[in-house]
């Protein structure tokens, strides 16, 4: 064996360095935890039977609630959870008999939270205090006189009572109550509709209590801002800045709502009058750091997702134990390298020699290493559908080695390469197949398209060319499969507990035929020279 030589070969330093990456991603990193103390962590992404969390189950409120508003909603709440940093989740639409439902699992126990995050339909409003005593006007685009009366409030001619709702131009005024001589309204100055993005931010934490963060709102809404802000005067603070005031020494304050439930309320400053900008930051707070920055990512959560189209309510929820998670994660890990230490023995006593197992099992772990670094601690979560993909990947991955192996002992008289060359013709065919075989797991409506376009490839070949007629018969039999399955209107979301075991066995073929598989076959040919 050359290992000069081998230290050459660039498929070998493509595992080396793949393993590098993988072992940099895997490597513990500290990690803060809710109550704000840091613990080391690997950098699996581990799922819910592994880590433990919660499932919730959402019903949707509404009358004629179609297909297309539960996909709706299921992006929204994804989005949702998503923003408020809930990674690592499962959205998915269960039918129970004849009704739907939207059921989410996620690694997170703090029910309360959750449901408080999901339970809200999200529409959020952000209105300024406005208190009418007499008459006083109100410029917007046309100038309104607003009265109160012995009864309630006149607006443009109008009677109203307290809690109605009306719009003046295109500026929307909420009719609280009335107290003493003066009605109390509040006057909306933009929606979450108005919110184009939200930014994050490390601004912090203000007082120890309070958070910021910015958001950009449309130039439709900072012009209607600036418009409202002109009828305010303006009065300072003790510390010197000017703001927003209602008269009689008291500020208007700017509500911030969600589903009409007031969230925050803050004083507005007076260079809104001069010009809002489309920059705008909510400001919450809380009785502790982490209660504020929680509120901040929910509201922040709820502006990013945008409002649901009908609400939802909670139909169950309940914890997900991880006191097995562990355990089988051990035993799953234990049986992988169980079986690569047993096909390295038995490969011993075919070949007779330990040059050749060690490498099987070397390369074997480098697949599920690299594998867990490159998958399983960025974009997915590792749970017992993925632990059964590694399996069946390693199991494929073995398969391979020993067809190199074997083909490599054959026919001295031919080179090398020949003998590599008809070895990854098996491999890569018997990839193809169980890609093709997982594929309709992973995308059932687009492996149905490309079974039925396949079908009529088939047919118009055979008519065209006449050809053999065996292949029309087969071109007929995929188009009528194909459109018998997308008359069944194959469903992925009853597909979505075993696509995981589909991904990561695709994903795991993929890194051995580009990775392992070239690189353990050049060290099989420095170890035979």
């Amino acid at each position: 064996m050359e290992l000069k030589k081998m230290a050459t070969e660039w498929r070998i330093w493509v595992l080396v360095l793949s393993l590098l990456a993988a072992l940099a991603m895997l490597g513990p990193h500290y990690e803060q935890q809710e109550n704000g103390e840091y613990t080391i962590a690997t950098g699996i992404n581990k799922g819910l039977e592994l880590q433990g969390g919660t499932r919730i189950l959402l019903d949707v409120n509404g009358t004629n609630v179609s297909e297309e508003n539960i996909t709706e909603i299921r992006n929204i709440l994804g989005t949702r959870v998503s923003a408020f940093g809930l990674t690592q989740t499962d959205i998915r639409t269960v039918r129970l008999g004849d009704e739907r439902r939207i059921q989410i699992e996620v690694a997170d126990t703090n029910q309360s939270r959750l449901t408080q995050l999901l339970s809200q339909k999200g529409s959020f409003q952000a209105r300024l205090q406005l208190d009418v005593t007499g008459e006083r006007q109100f410029d917007i685009e046309n100038s309104y006189t607003l009265e109160k009366t012995s009864d309630g409030l006149r607006a443009n001619g109008t009677e109203y009572m307290p809690g109605d709702r009306f719009k003046l131009d295109s500026v929307e005024f909420v009719y609280l109550n009335d107290s003493q001589e003066t009605a109390n309204l509040e006057v909306v100055m933009y929606t979450g509709e108005d919110v184009k993005n939200v930014q994050e931010s490390e601004e912090g934490i203000t007082q120890g209590t309070t958070r910021r963060f910015p958001i950009i709102i449309t130039t439709e809404a900072a012009d209607r801002i600036e418009t409202i802000t002109q009828n305010y005067d303006t009065r300072r603070s003790a510390n010197g800045q000017s703001y927003l005031s209602l008269g009689g020494g008291s500020f208007a304050q700017l509500r911030l709502y969600v589903d009409d439930s007031r969230e925050a309320s803050l004083q507005v400053s007076s260079t809104f009058q001069s010009g809002a900008g489309t920059t705008q930051s909510i400001q919450v707070g809380g009785e502790t750091p982490e209660e504020a920055r929680a509120e901040a990512e929910r509201i922040a959560s709820i502006l990013q997702s945008g409002a649901l189209p009908y609400p939802v309510t909670i139909e169950s929820i309940s914890t997900i134990t991880s006191s097995l998670g562990s355990e089988f994660m051990t035993t799953a890990f234990l049986s992988i390298v169980a079986s690569l230490i047993a096909v390295g023995v038995l490969v011993f006593f075919r070949y007779g020699d330990f040059k050749v197992a060690l490498p099987i099992v070397v390369t074997g772990s480098s697949e599920v290493f690299i594998l867990l670094g490159a998958w399983f601690s960025t974009a997915a979560t590792l749970d017992l559908a993925s632990i059964a993909g590694i399996i069946a990947a390693v199991g494929t991955g073995v398969d391979d080695q020993i067809i190199i192996t074997d083909e490599s002992g054959r026919e001295r008289v031919r080179s090398w390469k020949k003998r590599m060359k008809r070895a990854f013709f098996v491999i890569f065919t018997s990839a193809a197949s169980t890609i093709g075989a997982m594929m309709p797991i992973v995308t059932p409506e687009l492996s149905t398209m490309a079974v039925g376009a396949a079908g009529l490839g088939l047919i118009g070949y055979t008519l065209n060319g006449k050809k053999n007629p065996h292949y029309l018969a087969v071109g007929a039999l995929a188009l009528t499969v194909s459109a018998v399955s997308w008359t069944m209107s194959p469903s992925g979301f009853a597909l979505q507990a075993v696509r995981g075991f589909a991904v990561t066995t695709i994903l795991g073929i993929m890194v051995g035929i580009a990775i392992t598989r070239p690189a353990y076959a050049k060290i099989l040919e420095n170890i035979q020279d």
